[in-house]
């Protein structure tokens, strides 16, 4: 019985620390990587989406809201933005890189937006969050986090505008 629960603590104990191994990061937010997703924001407020080409792989999984799209897909989904809205403004805008020690190496970015639409005329601000897995430089990996309502009602009124 002794034997037993020795060799169980024991396994718990190696794979908790080999757990860990995997799990330790060394985090940055003023490198490359990270300043480089500030950027993609930048240049999205200035309808400017070279960088974004650039940056995401050409067979990059993007995720809006856990609802998989591709890099041309959600590249011209955000340029409609400047369709919807005659301003964006980017404030609490902070991001971070996490190299981890198994070799995956991900950047968190939180942020918030204002639009003004050009069609309901209305001001409306939102918190997002995007997380980007990099592989040789490039996003391989998009996730997308916000409450896209204001986003609906604005190309509602559009459409509604339009008929």
């Amino acid at each position: 019985m002794k034997k037993t629960l020795y060799i169980l603590l024991l396994s718990v104990m190696t794979f908790s620390c080999s757990n860990q191994q995997q799990s330790t990061a060394v985090v940055k937010s003023d490198d490359e990587l990270t300043l480089n997703v500030q950027k993609l924001l930048k240049v999205y407020v200035e309808n400017d989406f070279t960088l974004w080409e650039e940056l995401l792989s050409d067979d990059c999984e993007v995720l809006f809201n856990n609802i998989t799209l591709d890099k041309k897909s959600v590249i011209a989904g955000i340029s409609q933005d400047h369709t919807l809205f005659k301003s964006i403004e980017v404030t609490d805008d902070y991001a971070h890189t996490n190299y981890f020690k198994n070799g995956q190496i991900w950047t968190n970015h939180w942020f918030s937006l204002t639009f003004v639409g050009n069609f309901t005329k209305e001001s409306t601000s939102t918190r997002a969050h995007t997380d980007l897995k990099w592989e040789n430089g490039k996003v391989v990996r998009f996730q997308v986090y916000y409450d896209p309502t204001f986003q609906i009602k604005e190309a509602t009124a559009m459409s509604e505008m339009s008929n």
